[in-house]
C-alpha cells in the first residue's frame, strides 16, 4: 500500500478575504480515504471545487474557534451537503460556542438536513479516531493562546507494522490471512506455533503527523502539542516589526512561528492566515524572516498542495 497524506491550503488568509488570499481553511486526504477540513472560512466551497473535492466528501469539520473567518463558510457547506443529497454521517468537531451557533442558527439536525451530524464539542485536550483499521488516523485537540478560547489539531496517522519477508522465510512461513490477526493482536498460533510481532517485524508502529495551530499567540503551553510533527501548520499573521500589535491580537509573527517550530523539534514549518497587508511578493518577507530561525518554513498560498508520500 502506498502512504500519501495530501495537504491542500484551501484559504491561507487572515480577517479579510483577498483576490489572492480567502480565509483560513485547509483540506486534509489520505490513502485510507478520510477528508477533513480544518476550519471553513469564507470561500471554502469555491477553494474545495478548485482543489477537485466536492463539499459531499467531507468526512469531518473541526473548526478552531468562533471567529468569524475561520467558521464563515460552514453555513454554506452544509447548505451545499443538503442539496447535493448527501446521506453519510458529518462530524463537526467544535468549541461550545460552534457546536451551539450549528444546533440552534444552522439548525444542523438529520430533520433538516437529511444526514445526521455528530457534534463533538472541544473541552479542554481531547482526541478521537477518524477512520483506519490496521493504519489508523486519530485527531487531537489542544488549547491555543489567542484571544478567545481556540484549539490547534493534531491529525496522527498510526501505521501498521511492516512485516519483512527474510524473517518469514526464516521460520518457514508464507504471507496470508494470520498476518492480520498477528498485527491486531500480536501474537498468532500458525501450525501450531506461536508466532510473535516482534519475530516478524521490521518497523514498530510509525506515525505521520501533521498539526495546526489555528490563530495563536507563541506560548509554551503548546510547544508539546506540536512537538515531532513532520509538518506545521502555524499562524503567522504578521513580519516580525509588528510583533507588539500580533501579542495585542492573540497572533505570532512569522519568526515567533519559526521559533516555536526549532522549540518543538518539527519537520517541516508552513506559514499561514497572512495579514492581507502582506500582498504579492511582499509576502516572502515573512519566509525569510522565518527562516533565519527555522530554515525548512515554506510560506503558504491558496491552492497549494504539500504531499506526504
Amino acid at each position: 500500500m502506498r502512504y500519501r497524506v495530501e495537504i491542500v491550503m484551501l484559504g491561507t488568509g487572515a480577517t479579510i478575504p483577498t483576490r489572492e488570499r480567502l480565509t483560513p481553511s485547509i483540506l486534509v486526504r489520505d490513502w485510507l480515504g478520510s477528508k477533513v477540513l480544518l476550519d471553513a472560512g469564507e470561500g471554502a466551497q469555491l477553494r474545495l471545487s478548485q482543489a477537485g473535492a466536492s463539499p459531499a466528501s467531507i468526512d469531518l469539520i473541526a473548526i478552531s474557534h468562533e471567529h468569524g473567518d475561520h467558521v464563515n463558510g460552514l453555513p454554506g457547506l452544509l447548505q451545499s451537503m443538503y442539496i447535493g443529497g448527501r446521506r453519510a454521517p458529518l462530524t463537526l468537531i467544535a468549541p461550545e460556542s460552534i457546536a451551539w451557533y450549528a444546533r440552534e442558527a444552522l439548525e444542523a439536525s438529520e430533520e433538516k438536513l437529511g444526514f445526521k451530524v455528530n457534534i463533538v464539542e472541544i473541552r479542554k485536550r481531547g482526541s478521537m479516531e477518524v477512520g483506519g483499521a490496521l493504519d489508523k488516523l486519530t485527531i487531537k485537540w489542544f488549547p491555543v493562546c489567542h484571544n478567545i478560547e481556540a484549539y490547534g489539531f493534531r491529525l496522527e496517522w498510526t501505521l501498521r507494522p511492516r512485516i519483512e519477508e527474510e524473517k518469514l522465510e526464516a521460520l518457514g512461513l508464507k504471507p496470508g490471512p494470520w498476518l492480520r490477526e498477528l498485527i491486531e493482536k500480536g501474537e498468532t498460533t500458525v501450525e501450531n506455533r506461536k508466532i510473535k510481532l516482534e519475530d516478524v517485524e521490521a518497523r514498530k508502529h510509525a506515525k505521520i503527523t501533521v498539526t495546526y495551530t489555528g490563530d495563536t499567540s507563541p506560548c509554551e503551553e503548546i510547544v508539546k502539542d506540536i512537538e515531532k510533527t513532520k509538518i506545521l501548520i502555524h499562524d503567522s499573521t504578521y513580519s516580525q516589526d509588528m510583533e507588539k500589535e500580533a501579542k495585542e491580537r492573540g497572533h505570532s509573527t512569522s519568526k515567533q512561528a519559526a521559533q516555536q517550530a526549532a522549540k518543538a523539534e518539527t519537520e517541516t514549518l508552513i506559514l499561514t492566515h497572512i495579514s492581507a497587508r502582506y500582498s504579492g511578493v511582499e509576502a516572502r518577507k515573512l519566509q525569510k524572516e522565518a527562516r533565519e530561525t527555522f530554515r525548512k518554513t515554506i510560506l503558504a498560498w491558496d491552492n497549494m498542495k504539500i504531499i506526504i508520500p
